[in-house]
């Protein structure tokens, strides 16, 4: 790779208010990185974040650049840590050209904290779900419960729950699970 890419100043300096530094300074600026993990993957792949910054940022790539930024974001789909500070570096690249005003940033996430809350919410009735077939079935092996297993929690459940308590009110063997 040319080593002109490694040290040429990413963006113009003009655009966004950038303060004319280039990221590869702020990958090689020791004395701040951190002493945890992440700060070791930084030291760990600062050359790499570098090389990625600088060719993202060319308007056009040589078939050699080509392979090295397809190397770089195939090291990065096996390697969590390097994907991680990919992202990273991308946002800030993105700050840096104003390339995504943060009003709109703070609808994404906030898009975001929704989608991963309903996801949540799906995942836990899933599991709720799971776990009342279990117990149905289980009332069921014991002889308290008739109905359907079917994962609802309605009244048939609720009263074999009950049935359950009151014929064994010091538990069963474990041997019924």
């Amino acid at each position: 790779m040319n080593t002109e890419h490694a040290t040429a100043p990413l963006g113009d300096p003009s655009m966004a208010g950038a303060s004319g530094s280039t990221v590869v300074d702020l990958l090689t600026a020791r004395d701040h990185a951190p002493i945890d993990a992440l700060g070791r993957g930084l030291e760990q792949h600062r050359q790499t974040l570098a090389d990625y910054c600088t060719l993202a940022l060319q308007p056009r790539l040589s078939a050699a650049d080509e392979a090295r930024l397809s190397a770089i974001l195939d090291q990065a789909v096996d390697d969590p840590l390097l994907s991680f500070w990919l992202d990273e570096a991308d946002g800030w690249v993105g700050e840096q050209l104003n390339l995504m005003p943060a009003d709109v940033l703070r609808q994404q996430q906030h898009r975001l904290q929704r989608i991963l809350g309903q996801n949540w919410v799906d995942t836990l009735w899933n599991d709720l779900q799971h776990r009342t077939k279990a117990l149905q079935a289980y009332l069921k092996r014991v002889g308290v419960y008739s109905g359907a297993i079917d994962g609802i929690m309605g009244p048939t459940t609720q009263r074999a729950i009950e049935s359950f308590k009151t014929a064994y009110p010091d538990g069963l063997p474990l041997g019924y699970l």
